[in-house]
């Protein structure tokens, strides 16, 4: 039997249909079959989009023979203040989160590269919206390869605006704020695009449909400020860590305009899912050559380096998955 964390047990014991490789979820620290984890379809969550969620990545290492979970415990911190923030009774032990999380994925002894999910639904019987309880944790880890794939993303600014922080909190990852990014998505799919970028209310550029934006314009490194209604990425804080301290640069954390991302030298997004990837044009504008700018590249590559703990390794974010 594959290790398992301390607290999980297994309920059932036949496999289920899932997805390829994956045998168990995780449900409140118990190991379940896949086809098993289930919501009440009354439930506060399903009725009122009352749930938040982290999204995490880890990644095989040939060299290594091992598995790297990037940045748990910083996600598990900021899944525990989105349930704060949203007001759900949920549990507060990060490492023991944590631990859950990295025990799953040694229960389905998983070696390649992973998207991981940690969500917290409020599963109360009668679903009424002021209920902050009680909540349930389902965890997920699934092979996933690159999100966008390896060529540049031709991007649109979305109609729709970036909802604020006077009527939802874009900071956390709330399930229901994941409208505001879908809607701008389809938008841009209809229209010819890959992805989506929104503007706040004042015409300032946000963030995607779920990643954050840099942009390099007369050489200088910008992506917005965390008041600018974005989501306070983890990946961003990864990036921005990266281009100070690997690239020695000074990044400028202000709003930025529209149509500067238009006279840009270089355009890129990053999250969990979308790691870092290159923005080859903005509303049919291309943005420099069309390819990975200089900066950008030399980010992308200290990002996969950083991931298996070969960059930035004094800051502890590779965890490694399974016993040397």
């Amino acid at each position: 039997m594959p290790s398992l964390p301390e607290t999980a047990t297994i309920a059932g014991t036949e496999p289920a249909a899932s997805a390829p490789g994956v045998r168990y979820l995780l449900h409140d620290g118990e190991l379940v079959d896949y086809a098993d984890a289930r919501l009440h379809v009354l439930s506060t969550t399903l009725k009122y989009g009352v749930g938040v969620f982290e999204g995490f990545r880890a990644y095989w290492s040939e060299e290594d023979q091992q598995l790297y979970a990037f940045r748990v415990e910083d996600h598990m911190r900021r899944l525990v203040e989105s349930m704060r923030v949203v007001e759900i009774a949920g549990p507060r032990d990060t490492a023991a989160l944590s631990e859950q999380l990295l025990g799953l994925i040694r229960a389905n002894d998983l070696r390649g590269n992973l998207h991981m999910r940690a969500q917290v639904f409020v599963d109360s019987s009668d679903g009424k919206p002021e209920d902050s309880g009680p909540a349930t944790v389902f965890m997920a880890a699934i092979p996933m390869g690159n999100y966008f794939g390896a060529t540049g993303l031709h991007v649109q600014i979305s109609s729709w605006a970036r909802l604020s922080d006077r009527s939802m909190p874009p900071r956390i990852k709330s399930i229901a704020n994941y409208q505001n990014g879908r809607l701008a998505l389809l938008e841009a799919r209809r229209n010819g695009y890959d992805a989506a970028l929104l503007l706040t209310e004042n015409g300032h550029v946000a963030e995607g449909a779920g990643y954050n934006v840099f942009m390099v314009r007369k050489g200088r490194l910008c992506t917005p400020p965390v008041t600018e209604n974005i989501l306070e990425g983890v990946t961003r804080d990864s990036v921005l860590h990266l281009a100070r301290t690997e690239l020695g640069l000074d990044v400028d954390i202000r709003p930025i305009d529209r149509t500067e991302l238009y006279s840009a030298d270089e355009v890129f997004v990053c999250g969990s899912a979308a790691e870092v990837n290159h923005v080859a044009s903005v509303d049919r504008t291309t943005i420099g050559g069309g390819t990975a700018g200089e900066i950008t590249g030399r980010l992308q590559d200290l990002y996969r380096q950083a991931v298996v703990g070969r960059v930035a390794a004094d800051q502890h974010w590779a965890t490694p998955v399974y016993a040397g």
